[in-house]
């Protein structure tokens, strides 16, 4: 009971708090309706329902592999490809445009030569026609040289025969037989005939010095006479 009393006691001693005026009834002494219209109340955010995650079928994840596979493939044999081309084709690409440079060069140097060759060709005919005619007139010259050797060969057998010295006469014929061979070529385009009987008449004048010396002096002449027929030939420009 004590307790009781206690507590009624104490919410009596307590201050009345005043009495809050209601709002409807304050509003009505301003003149304000009675009645207000309460504000709308805002519309909240739906949020779509997020459907969950279909798990792919085993086939769908099979094709996505093996079309990422076959992605990586595709670009790792372009890259092999260009690196093959960079490492191997590309230097001989560069070798075969320098061998087609150097080519051109050769043909254009070819060409140069071609061209300076048309312009000494005339000096060319000019300097084959001039050593043609020196090697005719060598060979005539050569001939000529033989010719007088001939002679003078003969002539010298006569002396001796003259002075009766038949070893000399032989002395002197030693070497004829060779210079009328070297000059029988010149004798046979004039008269072959000649050429043909003038080493038999020098072999049989030869082997009759000593059996019959009047003889072989007397045919040496003769063979002088035949020989000094060919000096206009000789003679000729």
């Amino acid at each position: 009971m004590e307790q009781k009393n206690d507590k009624i006691k104490i919410i009596e001693s307590q201050p009345a708090l005043p009495e809050t005026p209601d709002p409807v009834q304050t509003t009505e002494a301003h003149g304000i309706p009675e009645t207000l219209e309460k504000p709308a109340p805002e519309p909240k955010d739906i949020q779509p329902e997020i459907p969950g995650k279909i798990e792919p079928s085993p086939m769908k994840k099979f094709f996505r592999k093996a079309l990422i596979w076959l992605i990586v493939i595709i670009i790792a044999f372009v890259g092999g490809f260009l690196l093959d081309h960079f490492l191997r084709y590309k230097p001989l690409s560069d070798d075969l445009q320098q061998a087609q440079s150097d080519l051109e060069d050769v043909k254009q140097d070819i060409s140069d030569l071609q061209g300076q060759i048309t312009q000494l060709q005339p000096k060319i005919e000019a300097a084959n026609a001039k050593i043609a005619t020196l090697e005719d007139d060598l060979e005539i010259a050569n001939a000529r040289l033989q010719f007088y050797q001939v002679l003078v060969d003969v002539n010298n057998a006569r002396i001796a025969l003259f002075l009766e010295n038949i070893e000399e006469a032989q002395t002197a014929l030693v070497n004829t037989t060779e210079h009328l061979e070297e000059l029988k070529p010149v004798i046979e385009e004039d008269n072959p005939e000649l050429a043909m009987s003038l080493p038999r008449r020098l072999e049989l004048i030869i082997d009759g010095l000593e059996r019959d010396p009047e003889t072989a002096s007397i045919d040496l002449e003769l063979f002088t006479k035949d020989l000094l027929l060919l000096e206009p030939l000789l003679s000729e420009d």
